[in-house]
């Protein structure tokens, strides 16, 4: 669990946030900013991505070789990830660094270079990550599957941008971008591990206590009248029928107690070998190597998204076991066993994560980003407690909702079937 976590906030507005392991053999650094893919136009879809790349390639004070070799040349990790509506940089380095590794954030974060050469350079890096992208049509199926849900909004874009976009963007467009979003009441350093609390703060301070703050960025909101397209249809050079099914949520991730139960609703159906997907599809049908579920609750959205690498034969018949499967956790009660299994499973997963200083830096972080608070990890395991059947149920319900659901598929190209004759396939929800 989270050890002696604290928050202090800085007159700029950044806030600094410590989970404190005395015993800890290391300490890690992140730095959250609250800007990504659904921040940007068209113009510039993939920005946040190809801004997180370029703050690697060196600053005013560090070449990019040496920021890999103070941390890595201590034993660290150094690493980043951009979201729809974030993008984190983070360290994980033996405790005694930890100055050093914050120093490192700090100075990508403020003094990032985006070098002309560097901005060329890594636009051809990321036309290729594109590329591979496009090569694998689990990925495709996914990228049809956004832009079904959400269709025509920022959201339902790949997060890497598109060749167009990515074409035109110019060193002077990257460098405003970073500019007016990359601004402290709309960034988050926190810490984990054997750190000291007003060490950090005063550390932080010091550096960037003195930026100001800018106008502030909004996105464009995700509405009822945000359109949803039934079925995106693709195909290639394949052999499998790639499927992936997106039920777009009415509510967001700050409804608690319904996030809570989609979480344990996506145990249920697809997170691991023993939930009902797998066990029908694959285990008892044999129609499918991988098939999953997993789900994303955004800050005015969210989604459900079950995706499937599905026999080419049985592919119809694969799509109708998934909708069977979900008409049955909407229409019959999850029973006493299964529902302990459920909440034994993300119990007992969720506490060991905690134990980790870089899921407890995740935590914190996170939920800063997300919320603006930490939030209690002992509110949800008594949430995901008292969790009944019939809140199981009622969300499925609600969710699994054929007026709710976009269909994606990537198919063989000889593969007879249409759009129209897909979606019969789903008649059962």
């Amino acid at each position: 669990m989270l050890n002696s976590v604290k928050v202090t906030r800085l007159n700029n507005g950044l806030t600094v946030a410590t989970s404190t392991q005395p015993a800890a053999e290391s300490a890690c650094v992140g730095f959250w900013v609250r800007v990504g893919g659904r921040y940007e136009t068209p113009k510039l879809a993939g920005a946040s991505h190809f801004i997180e790349h370029l703050l690697f390639k060196g600053t005013t004070k560090r070449s990019a070789k040496a920021i890999s070799q103070e941390i890595e040349g201590r034993g660290g990790y150094l690493n980043a990830y951009t979201q729809e509506e974030s993008t984190c940089y983070f360290v994980r380095l033996p405790y005694e660094y930890n100055r050093q590794a914050f120093n490192v954030l700090a100075d990508m974060y403020r003094n990032a270079k985006l070098a002309e050469a560097d901005v060329e350079r890594e636009r051809t890096v990321i036309l290729e990550e594109i590329k591979m992208y496009n090569d694998q049509p689990q990925s495709v199926v996914m990228d049809q599957l956004g832009s079904a849900v959400w269709s025509g909004h920022p959201i339902g874009l790949p997060l890497a941008g598109n060749v167009d976009s990515l074409s035109k963007m110019s060193r002077d467009d990257l460098e405003t971008f970073r500019r007016t979003r990359y601004q402290p009441n709309q960034t988050i350093v926190a810490f984990a591990g054997r750190v000291d609390h007003d060490a950090c703060v005063a550390m932080v301070a010091q550096e960037l206590g003195e930026m100001v703050n800018g106008k502030r960025y909004s996105y464009k909101p995700v509405t009822p009248e945000t359109p949803q397209e039934a079925i995106r249809l693709g195909r290639r050079d394949i052999a499998q029928v790639h499927a992936a099914l997106g039920f777009r949520t009415n509510f967001s991730r700050h409804d608690s107690k319904r996030r809570v139960a989609l979480r344990m609703l996506n145990s249920l159906l697809g997170e691991n070998m023993s939930s009902r997907l797998f066990q029908v599809v694959r285990e008892r049908y044999g129609m499918a190597y991988a098939i999953s579920s997993i789900y994303q609750l955004l800050d005015d959205t969210g989604v459900v998204m079950i995706g499937a690498g599905l026999d080419s034969e049985r592919a119809e018949r694969g799509l109708q076991l998934v909708a069977r499967e979900l008409e049955r956790i909407k229409s019959k009660p999850v029973g006493v066993a299964e529902l302990k299994r459920s909440k034994d499973y993300l119990l007992g997963s969720f506490r060991l994560s905690l134990e980790a200083t870089s899921r407890q830096l995740s935590w914190i972080g996170d939920s800063l980003a997300c919320y603006g608070s930490v939030l209690d990890p002992k509110e949800f395991i008594e949430e995901v407690k008292k969790t009944t059947a019939a809140e199981l149920q009622a969300v499925a319900e609600e969710v699994f909702d054929r007026d709710r659901l976009s269909l994606s598929l990537v198919v063989p190209n000889e593969h007879p079937l249409d759009e129209s004759a897909w979606l019969k396939t789903m008649a059962e929800i």
